[in-house]
């Protein structure tokens, strides 16, 4: 475990330096609209390794509500070679019981999210360019304590949320996969594609929904979830920005 740790800080190190020689910019993307990089610091790199550990465990927190989302819709019964393997590289989170994972991976969201709104500038994402625009007033630091408190808690909200996406992009890329190996007939491709995207589906990969030999339900599956994403990402957005907290 000492090891894994001291690999890891060492990971976090490199890369920190090396992104700082490239002056590669930084960010968090948090839902669809807010996105936090670093203050303006010069070459100073503590801070740079402060936001690089902070980008890794925004990873690390979504992939752990990917296992969450999963593990709610897989019947409890269910266990294969990639349910096996999705818990082992979800430790220790997936060794937690189910009804205390919610509850902490929440309160990681929380701290993440206060985090970044207090050290990181805010952008934010417009609709129509889709590049970033920078906030003078961050709305998670204006208006009275008790809204500030809130309108982080939404923020976090929108940092859970994120699970959703990083699915669909995930049963995309199966997708995509799948498609591939079929097309190069790569049997062991395949198979792999085929079980990522029926642990990604949970209960949902036994709904077969198609015909003439094609299967449409990891499709619906990925613009249903997408669409759920969009909608929590839009009105968490819009709660954040009334003019009654801000």
């Amino acid at each position: 475990v000492i090891a894994a740790v001291v690999i890891l800080l060492f990971g976090l190190l490199f890369k920190t330096l090396l992104f700082l020689r490239l002056q590669v910019t930084w960010s968090i993307k948090l839902g669809t609209f807010f996105q936090f990089s670093p203050q303006a610091i010069g070459d100073q790199p503590g801070p740079l390794l402060l936001f690089s550990l902070l980008h890794f465990a925004e990873f690390l927190f979504t992939l752990w509500t990917v296992y969450l989302l999963v593990r709610l819709i897989t019947p409890p019964f269910r266990t294969n070679r990639a349910t096996e393997a999705f818990a082992f590289f979800a430790r220790p989170f997936s060794r937690l019981p189910l009804l205390a994972q919610p509850v902490v991976l929440f309160a990681l969201h929380a701290m993440l999210a206060l985090i970044v709104s207090r050290i990181g500038a805010l952008s934010t994402i417009t609709q129509i360019t889709e590049s970033p625009k920078q906030v003078m007033a961050s709305p998670f630091l204006t208006g009275p304590f008790p809204a500030q408190v809130l309108k982080t808690g939404w923020l976090a909200a929108l940092s859970f949320a994120d699970g959703l996406s990083m699915l669909t992009r995930a049963l995309f890329i199966f997708i995509l996969g799948n498609l591939g190996a079929a097309i190069l007939q790569a049997q062991g491709a395949a198979m792999i594609c085929s079980e990522g995207a029926d642990l990604l589906l949970g209960r949902f990969a036994r709904a077969r929904v198609g015909g003439m030999g094609f299967d449409f339900t990891p499709l619906i599956f990925f613009f249903v979830v997408d669409m759920m994403y969009n909608s929590i990402c839009m009105g968490l957005f819009k709660l954040i920005h009334l003019p009654l907290f801000n």
